[in-house]
């Protein structure tokens, strides 16, 4: 048999146990909140810099 087998980052056989699952379950969910409330962060600032009278200078400026 050759050892030359591909490797994935998901597990080919299935979690064994429910606690693996539940972690990994936990894992994504956590990253999906953290997005979420950093794409919140990015509007809420835009619409800051955005409103009349505002000082604080935008966040990004593309510069050619």
């Amino acid at each position: 048999m050759s050892r030359k087998t591909k490797r994935t980052d998901a597990p080919e056989s299935p979690l064994k146990n429910e606690s693996a699952r539940q972690r990994w379950e936990l894992f994504h969910r956590a990253i999906a909140h953290a997005k979420q409330l950093n794409d919140e962060a990015l509007i809420e600032a835009d619409d800051k810099s955005s409103e009349p009278g505002s000082d604080t200078p935008p966040l990004l400026s593309v510069v050619r």
